[in-house]
């Protein structure tokens, strides 16, 4: 099973939080995570100058994956389609819950509320736990 990396845990790697290293440790044993390129942005946006350096370091050791047509429609459907139960998506987590989907990848995220296209412990993982 591969595993896609939300941008929350790839912040708490960034911040050196030591249970998301040995987490991510875990998984690399089985397969190497990948990222989407919204997470990419989303780290960016937030990154001093001083910090460019470590954090193109971290991101290069995951493919990041581009969001294609089929992602954007996805992520455009879910944002539809939950606004209309009365729940408001954020359009960069729908592209990475999307990107989830499409690419047949089990999202790790400590927000699981922001992916409810996603079903837990099958296609989505809390962390941490």
């Amino acid at each position: 099973m591969s595993h896609l990396l939300d941008t929350n845990f790839v912040i708490g790697l960034l911040r050196g939080v030591s249970s998301y290293w040995e987490y991510l440790d875990k998984l690399v044993e089985q397969d190497i995570p990948s990222i989407s390129a919204v997470t990419r942005s989303e780290v960016f946006a937030g990154c001093h100058t001083h910090e460019e350096r470590a954090t193109t370091n971290l991101l290069s050791r995951f493919e990041s994956i581009a969001v294609n047509a089929f992602i954007a429609d996805l992520a455009g459907k879910y944002v539809y389609q939950f606004r209309k139960r009365g729940l408001t998506l954020h359009l960069e987590d729908a592209l990475i819950g999307a990107t989830a989907v499409v690419e047949g990848l089990t999202l790790v995220t400590r927000n699981v509320g922001h992916f409810p296209m996603l079903a837990l412990g099958k296609t989505l993982v809390r962390f941490p736990d």
